[in-house]
């Protein structure tokens, strides 16, 4: 029996089956949660019937779920248009594969036993959240592609481009993290932060940003989702989908989220540590991970509630012209501050000192392009970047009761 139990692959095939669980269980709780800070947040009540305080209300949804009719498409492409979900799911699941969501039972950073808080820790682990993460993509595009609808096609050729464009910087503002750390183990560097008594948040405020913006974006989380458009596309690449198919892409989405904010949680801001104390009680560490986890989690629903979905040119001009460039500055800055051997604190300073230069910048263009009507030189400027084919009359301003006769064109500025 105690070489079952030292057996890693039995051990592993456990812990698989525990995390799995857990995570499926939080996506089913995390409708409800955000149902219910959403309705709090614009005054309503959210679901409260099922059970005590609504706490039935996904079990609900499950089996509403569960008996709804699966409708396939006749134009569908029937193999691909059903294993698309799937694929979503199981590369949501494999992501997670490699976030230690605990310290070690013994408290000792170097005890190896089969069975502390992680199923693996493998020394490539960042290069492994990415690759996985980037497989994402396929079943969404599949899906959109695979439908036979026009409007999940191109939901799903939003998705593709707007993952393209975003991932980019994500890699990049998790680049100063590992210049830092040494390492590419999601373990060691939670031990290098405690090493050096800090959170990576202090020496890579820049990356932190660019990394939230663009993980907000890859899970297409609003005001990203513009593959789910409901005004534009009718649903997007989730058009033709229903039931039990329909929740699996959802399912994907939320534990995607908690994957983003688990490696925001470990790579910026400790992971399990917590200035000492999670060492001395392994179990706290647990407990720690899982708060931290939340207040990401919290994060991604405020936006939800509060933020209107950005137009698609300004999503694209917002990966590539800002957060690129800022990403390829922070890894410059970085490494400068590593090869030099300049403290970490300078490297921080810097880092804010960006992000405040970019604000104020952005600040500067939006008063000088104007949010609304501006007059310059007889003419009305309109804040769009959508050039007109057509020139349109603007009728002249009636003053001091008489009919100025002139003539203004519509320019619009990109």
């Amino acid at each position: 029996m105690s070489d079952l139990l030292n057996n890693i692959i039995f051990a592993t095939l456990i812990k698989s089956i525990v995390v799995i669980g857990a995570l499926l269980t939080a996506f089913a709780y995390m409708t409800l949660i955000e149902r219910r800070v959403v309705a709090k947040i614009q005054g309503r009540i959210g679901p409260n019937r099922a059970g005590p305080f609504g706490t039935l209300q996904p079990l609900a949804d499950a089996i509403k779920m569960a008996f709804k009719e699966q409708i396939v498409p006749a134009q569908a492409r029937k193999a691909i248009y059903l294993i698309a979900p799937i694929i979503s799911v199981v590369v949501a699941l494999c992501a997670f594969a490699i976030i230690p969501i605990g310290n070690n039972w013994s408290g000792n950073p170097n005890s190896q036993s089969v069975w502390n808080p992680l199923i693996a820790d493998v020394n490539i682990g960042i290069l492994w959240i990415l690759s996985i993460s980037s497989l994402a993509v396929y079943g969404i595009v599949l899906g959109g592609w695979a439908s036979g609808n026009r409007y999940s096609l191109l939901g799903a050729l939003r998705s593709a481009a707007q993952m393209v464009s975003y991932e980019t910087s994500l890699g990049l503002a998790l680049s100063g993290v590992l210049m830092w750390a040494g390492t590419l183990s999601m373990v060691g560097i939670i031990h290098k932060q405690v090493d050096m008594g800090i959170w990576f948040i202090v020496a890579q405020p820049l990356g932190f940003v660019i990394y939230l913006i663009a993980g907000v974006a890859e899970v297409n989380r609003a005001p990203f989702d513009l593959p789910e458009a409901e005004q534009e596309l009718t649903a997007g690449y989730l058009t033709e989908y229903s039931g039990l198919r329909w929740s699996l892409y959802q399912m994907a989405e939320y534990i995607n989220m908690i994957t983003v904010s688990s490696v925001a949680a470990t790579l910026f801001f400790g992971g399990w540590s917590l200035f000492g104390l999670t060492e001395r009680i392994p179990f706290l560490s647990i407990v720690v991970y899982i708060l931290k986890v939340a207040v990401f989690l919290f994060f991604f629903i405020w936006l939800r509630a509060t933020l209107p979905r950005i137009r698609y040119d300004r999503l694209m001009r917002l990966g590539w012209q800002l957060l690129l460039p800022l990403a390829v500055l922070n890894i410059v800055i970085t490494a400068t501050c590593v090869a030099l051997n300049i403290p970490w604190w300078v490297n921080g300073l810097l880092g804010l000192a960006v992000i405040v230069i970019a604000l104020l910048l952005l600040r500067r263009q939006e008063i000088t392009t104007g949010s609304r009507f501006t007059e310059t030189k007889g003419k009305f400027i309109l804040p769009t970047s959508v050039k007109l084919a057509h020139f349109e009359r603007i009728e002249p301003v009636p003053t001091n009761g008489h009919q100025e006769q002139q003539d203004t064109t519509t320019t619009v500025q990109a």
